[in-house]
């Protein structure tokens, strides 16, 4: 057998040994990344309309610990996914409220409520609602 033979399959053995291990580890960082998370449900009365999405969306995907969310225009709440020992129900709310939105327990900041779009102004001011849902 020619020498170059064995040396192709040495590396091809090396290749497939390191795939492995990656692919374990892989395995184990996406079954420990579900551990420890908990849900929860945050009423969010200052909804107005889609126009809201994106605020909510971009403070929920930069908190950290937050791992997933789905948000319920028609119910007017946010159902979020987080790690347990890396944020809370009450830090998540916080910055909501931190970036305009009003929920049930934090009255949004007054000068990101001037960052909303004009028709989630007054909803998040808690004065009234837009009525676009």
């Amino acid at each position: 057998m020619p020498f170059g033979v064995i040396q192709t399959n040495t590396i091809t053995m090396k290749k497939a040994l390191i795939l492995l291990i990656v692919a374990c580890f892989c395995t184990t960082a996406f079954a420990q990344s579900k551990k420890n998370t908990k849900t929860t449900d945050i009423s969010i009365p200052g909804y107005c309309c889609k126009g809201l999405n994106a605020t909510i969306e971009n403070t929920l995907a930069y908190e950290r610990g937050v791992v997933e969310w789905t948000l319920h225009q028609d119910k007017k709440s946010v159902t979020v996914v987080y790690k347990e020992g890396k944020t809370t129900p009450e830090k998540i709310e916080k910055a909501l409220a931190a970036n305009g939105v009003r929920t049930a327990n934090e009255k949004p900041n007054p000068r990101a409520i001037e960052k909303l779009p004009k028709c989630c102004q007054p909803a998040a001011r808690g004065e009234a609602s837009c009525g676009k849902m």
